[in-house]
């Protein structure tokens, strides 16, 4: 059941000055990139970009603007306001506007101080700092899942195993062949595959399985991958049966907090997001306490928050952060990851939570699905909620399906 989210209130106060939010995917990788060169996003990128920019709305406030890049070389960026309607920017110059971006990396920040719809407007720019770089890496992950297994009590078997690149090709792959043979982790998970994971990448991105029975072409490759990255991390492919994220925000005053439980899909080709299924909170928390125990659940949303407060002490990131964590069968048990990736931006998972409090009725369930759609049209299901405008140029769109 829809209801009207024009009598929804704000659920947080306004900014000190309007928000500029800015929706780039794939920041993981440009951060890869150093910010003195150019990173040019991929063409998916770039559409995703165009048509999934609107789906902001759901964080802006009124005065508050979200920035839609051209989708070509002939077009031009345009301004729409907090509602997702394309607007002036005239009556901006010379005001300032705070920038959130979806992901915080040098190469959007410069991107927008030399787009010409924003000249003459004061763009108050996040820093970057040297602890968000750190924790923007997966690495940063491996630490809070160490913090996991000595203070949890979860198993040390569920640690990647990281590979850094050495000073010789050969002296990496040595390397790399001696985690991928050793014994513990022959006797966990998928008897056939592995997971390989490149160092920034995230929501199922840069996740790739490589066989257990490798051949010297495999091998090859992987250290090609090693060497040009830095560092691999290795991990057992476990099966999983829910995927999971729990959602926090940090503050300006430098404190996380929990923000909601998120329960995802990926799609059937991959791991990357499909959507999220829609429920109420507490039903969320039911669902998962059934599997892990309502004490379980606190320590370890106690332990998320200590860990990301102390670790982020020393930057000024405010923002969302979600953390990855899935439901695995071992043995013919369930047991929880506690923690796949940390994700330190906006993630689809709030966007989810905010879609459902804007739109469906309490105790209402739904999904919330990011589909690909290409351009010989595939017509809206009757019932759904496009969350975003649908034209012929688009390839992306975000539909709320109530159930």
């Amino acid at each position: 059941m829809l209801i009207d989210p024009t009598k929804v209130s704000p659920s947080s106060p306004h900014a000190p000055c309007p928000r500029l939010w800015v929706f780039n995917p794939g920041h993981e990788e440009a951060l890869r990139i150093p910010p003195h060169l150019r990173y040019t996003p991929t063409s998916e990128v770039r559409q995703m970009r165009y048509d999934l920019a609107p789906l902001l709305n759901l964080l802006a406030e009124q005065g508050d603007y979200i920035y839609r890049p051209a989708l070509t070389p002939s077009e031009s960026a345009v301004l729409l306001d907090h509602e997702g309607h394309v607007t002036s920017v005239e009556h901006l110059r010379g005001e300032s506007l705070e920038v959130k971006p979806w992901g915080l990396e040098p190469h959007i920040l410069r991107e927008l101080q030399e787009a010409p719809l924003l000249q003459g407007i004061d763009l108050r720019l996040p820093p970057i700092t040297p602890t968000y770089l750190q924790m923007a890496h997966r690495h940063a992950a491996h630490g809070l899942l160490s913090r996991l297994v000595e203070q949890g009590g979860y198993p040390a078997e569920l640690l990647p195993r990281w590979v850094e690149a050495r000073a010789t090709k050969a002296e990496t792959q040595r390397a790399l062949q001696r985690a991928l043979d050793d014994r513990a982790l022959r006797d966990l998970g998928s008897r056939e595959e592995v997971l390989i994971k490149r160092p920034f990448s995230s929501s199922g991105r840069g996740v790739h399985p490589f066989p257990r029975l490798y051949t010297e072409r495999h091998l090859e490759a992987l250290t090609g991958s090693c060497q040009r990255l830095g560092m691999i991390s290795i991990e057992p492919l476990w099966q999983v049966r829910e995927d999971w994220a729990l959602e926090y925000e940090r503050t300006a005053e430098g404190r996380v907090v929990f923000v909601a439980f998120s329960l995802f899909e990926t799609q059937a080709t991959g791991r990357a997001y499909a959507g999220n299924l829609l429920l109420p909170q507490m039903a969320l928390r039911e669902r998962l306490t059934e599997h892990i125990g309502e004490r379980a659940l606190a320590e370890l949303i106690q332990l998320h928050s200590e860990y990301l407060t102390e670790a982020l002490e020393d930057s000024d990131y405010v923002g969302y952060i979600g953390i990855d964590l899935f439901l695995y069968e071992q043995g013919g048990v369930l047991k929880l990851h506690p923690c796949v990736e940390i994700n330190l931006r906006t993630t689809m998972g709030v966007l989810a939570h905010l879609a459902y409090e804007r739109y469906l009725a309490p105790r209402a369930s739904g999904r919330f699905l990011i589909e690909y759609v290409p351009r010989t049209s595939v017509p809206v299901t009757e019932g759904d909620l496009l969350l975003t405008p649908w034209d012929e140029d688009a390839l992306f769109r975000a539909v709320l399906r109530p159930s």
